[in-house]
């Protein structure tokens, strides 16, 4: 199985700062933790338009990370703003798991 972030685009713009990555790292998962209660909270037809704004924040926050499996599962969320309740609950189930994959990654590196 392959790492679920690339750190190649980060290392190179933090030039090894370790210092700095700890800090990056906690802010990606305090954004993406957040992202994830508005999600659960954007379930419902009637919050389309939230849910697709708050999964193409979490796209970009994944992707510029280099976590590119949880970016595609965003960018899955977002196109599929319009989906029922029961379809978004099961793309905020693999996000959810794909984000702790993530997370018990970047806690393991420091």
């Amino acid at each position: 199985m392959t790492q679920p972030v690339d750190l190649t685009n980060l290392r190179s713009m933090t030039d090894g700062d370790v210092e700095m990555e700890k800090v990056l790292f906690e802010e990606f998962c305090s954004s993406f933790d957040d992202g994830v209660i508005s999600l659960q909270n954007s379930l419902g037809v009637e919050s389309s338009e939230s849910w697709r704004k708050q999964a193409h924040s979490l796209k970009g926050i994944s992707l510029n990370l280099g976590a590119m499996h949880l970016g595609e599962l965003c960018k899955k969320a977002q196109d599929g703003c319009n989906e029922d309740k029961t379809n978004k609950e099961e793309l905020l189930n693999k996000i959810t798991s794909e984000y702790q994959q993530v997370k018990n990654f970047l806690l393991s590196l420091h």
